[in-house]
């Protein structure tokens, strides 16, 4: 008896049909993959704005939209020609010490496409973790950010914000306080959503 292998035309096709499906799969997965980065590109981007504030004037709050978004006061910042460029926002957000909210700013531009930047007045963080919202790594990420700004950990649509290891309560409460201070502006009419 011969024990010769013999050629199977079935498992030719069988291999033509899996690597046809390999090349398949990938080419799905790298479109994919080149449609959401160049979706997503904008939020990536960290844009120089110009903000060159001359003065500044206070607005007066719509009181039972300020309690909603914890909103404390808001300036109008203008240009030295008296254009309105953006808004500087105070407020609190509730962080890991629930009892001490965070009191913070938020400066957005003045059509709520971009955070210029975050400052943090007051914090009663854990000592070591939380307290590091106030470093400058952590703020400077806000800087010329397209809005709105998501937490790294999630899987929302718009510009990642590194989360503080061990701190992901503080650092997401300050990514809160800039959502509140937009949509306060929204709610207020005092900027006007841009469509995409």
């Amino acid at each position: 008896m011969s024990s010769k292998a013999h050629f199977n035309p079935k498992s030719l096709k069988w291999i033509i049909s899996l690597v046809v499906m390999i090349v398949l799969s990938a080419g799905v997965i790298f479109a994919t993959i080149s449609a959401d980065n160049l979706a997503n590109k904008k939020y990536r981007e960290i844009y120089d704005l110009s903000y060159n504030v001359a003065s500044s004037e206070s607005v007066a709050l719509v009181s039972a939209s300020a309690g909603e978004y914890g909103i404390t006061a808001v300036e109008k910042q203008l240009d030295a020609s008296g254009n309105v460029i953006g808004f500087l926002v105070s407020g609190t957000t509730v962080g890991y010490n629930a009892e001490v909210p965070i009191e913070m700013t938020a400066t957005i531009t003045a059509d709520g496409q971009y955070v210029v930047g975050v400052d943090i007045l007051k914090q009663e963080e854990t000592e070591y973790l939380g307290v590091r919202i106030q470093g400058d790594d952590f703020k400077n990420q806000f800087k010329g950010r397209l809005l709105p700004v998501v937490s790294s950990v999630g899987n929302d649509k718009g510009s990642n914000i590194d989360v503080l290891a061990k701190s992901t309560i503080s650092s997401e409460a300050v990514i809160n306080g800039v959502s509140n201070a937009v949509e306060y502006l929204k709610a207020t009419n005092l900027i006007t959503p841009v469509e995409e």
